[in-house]
């Protein structure tokens, strides 16, 4: 809803009252009139009754100044709603009827405490019409949640109810998938109007999908389909929380390709990016849903564990990467044969931070990448009782 439709739906929820305040001014200076007259009269009249006259002419004035007010009331009323009220009712409806947005106005039905319960359609805009695919003499005076029961599922006629409650504006975005509005996101600016409700919506399903492409394109890799260094680098982070909130562990595993850049060379950067993918889908089907699977960069990969019982879980599971990642693969045309070197850095033993974690997991990376690669090896501040030798499948 726009400035002026929001403008427009205060004046004619508390319309001006100066006309109103006029007339009672008109009231006020009549009967200071009448009193002065009246004075006039006790002063010169020679009837020794004044207590008498000085009752008559109270009871005279609150009488004339109640037909007064009544009758300029009467005046005022119909000519505020006759020509202002008029012309601002007939501005605020041009402005609904031409708006790009979906619009409509509400009546408050009250409860038997008068609380307002439900709403009754009282307006609908032509995109209203064409969004709900219903003409609008088929929808006015009909109950909200009767028409749309998705408001009660939603939680939204709650909403509604309380904007008329407070007088607060609320606004959200919602999708909806049901018989009359199919798969959209909806933004919807609610206000207040008597005791009933204005509600603006608009279609912004498509900015929402390129809110979504742009938030995958910042945190997906797209090669691989993996989550990035940013994504993966969040997850750490919120996974280290965890870890130290119930005292547990978690294992980070950094696995390299054995000589990728002669895979380059020799087939070309096609059958790399290939081969980058196809570790990528294999990485994804051994790892569990709740463990992380992502791509740093270049031939890099890292996987985020957690949940396991102990050292003995990570070394398995290390070796079954090693092992499937050694099987040969069919690539265009070309039988590709590989290996790649794994190292394991463990939080809370190894690094209490994303960082140092990672550090320390590529130094166990490169121990095996100098023993020739084709193996784990978990990273120990205490390399000889902890050192785990690279394993060949």
């Amino acid at each position: 809803m726009n400035g002026a439709q929001n403008a427009m739906i205060a004046r004619l929820a508390h319309p001006s009252r100066v006309q109103r305040a006029l007339a009672w001014s008109v009231c006020v200076l009549l009967v200071s009139l009448f009193f002065f007259a009246a004075q006039r009269v006790l002063a010169v009249t020679t009837i020794f009754h004044e207590e008498i006259l000085q009752a008559a002419f109270a009871l005279i004035a609150a009488t004339v100044t109640a037909l007064i007010a009544a009758a300029i009331l009467h005046r005022v009323q119909p000519s505020e709603s006759s020509a202002a009220t008029r012309i601002e009712h007939e501005r605020f409806l041009a402005a609904a009827e031409s708006s790009l947005d979906d619009f409509y106005i509400f009546d408050g039905i009250p409860s038997a405490a008068g609380e307002i319960v439900d709403f009754r359609f009282s307006h609908i805009n032509p995109n209203a019409e064409r969004r709900l695919k219903v003409q609008r003499g088929e929808l006015l005076g009909k109950v909200l949640t009767e028409v749309r029961p998705f408001m009660i599922t939603s939680g939204l006629i709650e909403k509604y109810r309380e904007v008329v409650r407070t007088g607060a504006s609320y606004i959200t975005e919602v999708f909806i998938d049901d018989e009359m509005i199919q798969a959209t996101w909806l933004n919807v600016q609610v206000v207040k109007l008597g005791d009933g409700i204005a509600i603006t919506s608009r279609d912004v399903t498509e900015r929402k999908r390129l809110d979504d492409q742009v938030t995958y394109l910042a945190h997906y890799d797209q090669l691989t389909g993996l989550p990035n260094r940013t994504l993966l680098q969040d997850r750490l982070r919120q996974a280290i929380l965890r870890a130290s909130r119930y005292k547990q562990k978690i294992a980070i595993f950094l696995f390299d390709i054995d000589r990728f850049k002669s895979i380059n060379d020799t087939y070309g950067h096609a059958e790399g990016d290939a081969l980058l993918a196809a570790l990528g889908k294999s990485l994804f089907a051994t790892m569990r849903k709740c463990d992380t699977i992502a791509r740093m960069g270049g031939d890099e990969f890292v996987v985020l564990m957690q949940d396991f019982h102990d050292l003995e879980d990570v070394t398995r599971c290390g070796l079954e990467i090693v092992r499937n990642a050694a099987r040969p693969l069919l690539l265009g045309d070309h039988d590709i044969s590989t290996t790649i070197s794994a190292g394991v850095c463990v939080y809370p033993d190894c690094g209490l931070d994303p960082d140092q974690l990672l550090r320390n997991a590529d130094l166990a990376m490169y121990s095996v990448k100098k023993s020739g690669g084709n193996g784990l090896h978990i990273y120990s501040e205490h390399p000889a009782p902890q050192e785990l030798k690279a394993t060949s499948p």
